[in-house]
């Protein structure tokens, strides 16, 4: 008894363009996401100059999700603070000389208090914390988020 298949090509290539579809929203769902995290870091960092301010940026963002031969490759994007980036006003350190004392020792997370600039920037914004702990902080914000809109691409597909 014979069997006859039809449209299993384009049975492919439904799901060969879900795929494809998929990565692309899911990539711009987390470079979206990454970017609110720094913006929202940035808002709860201590201040001094603004370096640390600057120095937390996003990386994975730029270029496509595909490698060389046109497949597509692993995507990271993440949210880090740029430990090498040059102070300013003070030759020879760099930021990480100053961010991890601040992101693991300053108030709320330590026991070292903000400074007077860091006190202004917390009186100006009294619904935000400043202080340490603020990439975790808010990474915090942003998880329901980042799982919501993911899911949403998914039940989209």
């Amino acid at each position: 008894m014979p069997l006859k298949v039809s449209g299993a090509i384009e049975t492919e290539q439904i799901f060969l363009n879900i795929d494809t579809t998929a990565k692309k929203r899911i990539r711009a769902a987390l470079i979206k996401c990454a970017y609110g995290i720094r913006d929202a870091a940035r808002r709860m960092a201590p201040r001094d100059t603004g370096d640390l301010e600057k120095g937390i940026k996003v990386r994975g963002d730029i270029g496509g999700a595909r490698d060389a031969l046109g497949r597509f490759a692993r995507v990271e994007v993440e949210v880090f603070i740029d430990m090498d980036m040059p102070v300013e006003d003070r030759p020879g350190k760099t930021l990480g000389d100053y961010a991890y004392e601040m992101h693991e020792h300053l108030t709320p997370y330590g026991p070292l208090k903000l400074g007077p600039k860091s006190q202004a920037k917390q009186s100006a914004n009294p619904d935000m914390v400043i202080g340490g702990g603020f990439l975790e902080r808010a990474l915090d914000m942003f998880n329901k988020t980042v799982d919501a809109e993911l899911l949403d691409i998914v039940r989209d597909l």
